[in-house]
């Protein structure tokens, strides 16, 4: 399922700077509940290794129209709780951790 993430998150080096809002694409197995974590791979461009996004969902909102054939199954509202880095050779995915 296709489900497209808004988050809010802060500058951790500058708490004071005004927050900024993301938003992305990710494919999941499920649309996710209030309260579960989204654990999200991605590669760093500039160097060899992965950053490990963990989002906690806020709020879920499916989508009544469908009109648009690649439009996503439902969007989340989340927020940064954790990210990480870690080193990896293997193709990275999106996956739902309960």
């Amino acid at each position: 399922m296709k489900i497209l993430v808004y988050c809010k998150y802060f500058n951790f080096k500058n708490p004071l700077d005004k927050p900024k809002i993301e938003t992305f694409v990710v494919n999941l197995p499920q649309i996710p509940k209030v309260g579960e974590t989204i654990v999200v791979e991605r590669i760093s461009p500039q160097k060899q290794f992965v950053i490990i996004f963990e989002y906690i969902v806020t709020a879920v909102q499916f989508n009544a129209s469908k009109e648009l054939a690649d439009s996503a199954d439902a969007q989340v509202s989340a927020f940064l709780n954790h990210c990480w880095e870690g080193t990896s050779n293997f193709k990275v995915t999106n996956f739902l951790e309960k």
